[in-house]
């Protein structure tokens, strides 16, 4: 029992030297190895570290041969060396680009994530058709190969004097925001009605203001003129909803439909006027 004893203490100071030998050991290793591999981390990125391609994400409209022109940038750049906020500002001066984000991808990529701006409406504005995007800023109004008819069939948005040019400021261009404040008025008014009621609201093929708290719409189709307040919008259109069918059963060739007073709706039929309760 007693020789048992001491030759089990014997084994368990054997390996705690080994252990203490095994620590010693990685702790001289490691001082030997970590100055080295803060040289490696500290030090600048070699030649080696050339551009082969770029990673491009959320292009929807534009295509990796626009990004990669406006980007500046070309393969066998050093991508350690490229200045990821100078090709970001690049990129967002695209009309169409409201954001962009690069990142590097070591040992040869860059990668791009590109936040498109989309039509919304089209605006007329010194007799010409521009799109609009929701936060107002002015797009190009020509066709892009790559958008669907469905994005394209959006309302016009007017203002209260059509295809007149404003001569006393220079003219709109795409990349501008919106600076006709009854027209903002109006796309704000619109930005609503689509989100709240995005299915009828396809039915409007033009929306003018109304004076300062009014909109005028016209119908796809007939073009029947529709007059409400920019209150209460879901309320209102969910109103002139339930109308539409009634409108037409009893008036065969209604010109306007008035919402503008509380309690009661205006229809009016070539010279005469129709009041609904």
């Amino acid at each position: 029992m007693t020789g048992r004893v001491a030759s089990g203490r014997g084994g368990g100071r054997l390996r705690l030297f080994f252990a203490a030998l095994a620590v010693v050991t990685f702790a001289a290793l490691a001082a030997v190895a970590w100055p080295w591999a803060q040289g490696i981390l500290a030090a600048p990125p070699s030649e080696d570290f050339t551009l082969a391609a770029l990673e491009v994400k959320g292009l929807r409209l534009l295509n990796g041969d626009d990004i990669l022109e406006a980007s500046g940038l070309a393969v066998g750049d050093n991508i350690f060396r490229v200045d990821l906020n100078a090709v970001a500002l690049r990129l967002d001066s695209l009309v169409w680009v409201k954001r962009a984000r690069i990142v590097r991808k070591p040992p040869d990529r860059l990668a791009i994530t590109i936040l498109e701006r989309q039509r919304f409406a089209w605006v007329e504005l010194d007799g010409r058709i521009l799109g609009i995007d929701a936060e107002g800023v002015l797009l190009p109004g020509a066709e892009l190969e790559r958008e669907e008819r469905e994005i394209l069939d959006l309302p016009v948005l007017r203002g209260a004097v059509i295809g007149v040019p404003n001569l006393d400021s220079p003219a709109a261009m795409p990349g501008q925001i919106l600076a006709d404040s009854s027209l903002a008025l109006v796309l704000e008014w619109w930005a609503e009605a689509a989100a709240l009621e995005p299915a009828f609201s396809r039915n409007f093929s033009e929306i003018r203001p109304l004076g300062a708290d009014a909109v005028r719409l016209f119908m796809v189709g007939d073009g029947l003129e529709v007059r409400m307040p920019m209150d209460r919008v879901q309320e209102r259109l969910g109103v002139l909803e339930e109308l539409m069918g009634r409108v037409y059963r009893e008036c065969p060739d209604p010109s306007y439909v008035d919402l503008r007073y509380e309690g009661q709706v205006v229809v009016g039929n070539g010279s005469t006027n129709r009041k609904e309760g």
